[in-house]
């Protein structure tokens, strides 16, 4: 193999590998450095898939990767609000979402609290009546209870005389009928 000479195209192949891209391309190559049978054998060199990009060629010089871009702090700081108030909204939707709920359970408890008032004043009520109507009850039996000595005196007084009376006049009918006979 000749260092510095023409190359042929054996000697400008290492087994498999593409020849050296620094040379114009000889016949029969359709893309430079891949012969044009290529495909045909399954061991030949590149894989299945390749992309000439992922592989270099020889004598050429890859090009240098684009340079980073620029950090923009006003950029990176607009993008950061911009996440922070999206999060904020999200949490201010859940915020209302309790704040809603918390509203509802207070308007709930106030109407049944009112219901307990009205409750109470119902029942407050119907115990003032029930116990009206007991005192009039006991104002009625001690009334009748009043009236009922009244008359016990009445015919304390009385009975004797119309027991006597009775007695009279059982004496007159038993005498009559004793003079009709």
């Amino acid at each position: 193999m000749a260092l510095f000479g023409k190359k042929n195209d054996e000697s400008s192949q290492l087994e498999g590998m593409p020849p050296d891209m620094g040379m114009p391309p000889e016949q029969g190559y359709d893309d430079p450095g891949y012969p044009a049978d290529y495909g045909q054998d399954p061991n030949q060199y590149p894989p299945q898939g390749y992309a000439p990009e992922q592989y270099p060629q020889q004598g050429m010089e890859q090009p240098a990767p684009p340079p980073a871009p620029e950090i923009n702090k006003e950029e990176i700081q607009e993008i950061a609000e911009a996440i922070v108030e999206e999060k904020w909204n999200e949490k201010r939707r859940d915020i209302d979402k309790v704040l809603e709920w918390k509203e509802e359970v207070t308007a709930k408890l106030a109407q049944l609290q009112q219901q307990m008032d009205d409750m109470k004043g119902s029942f407050d009520s119907l115990h003032k009546g029930i116990l009206g109507k007991i005192s009039e009850y006991d104002e009625n039996l001690t009334n009748v209870g009043t009236e009922i000595k009244a008359m016990e005196k009445v015919f304390s007084k009385v009975l004797p005389s119309f027991t006597d009376s009775v007695n009279k006049l059982q004496r007159i009918s038993n005498s009559r009928s004793v003079v009709k006979k």
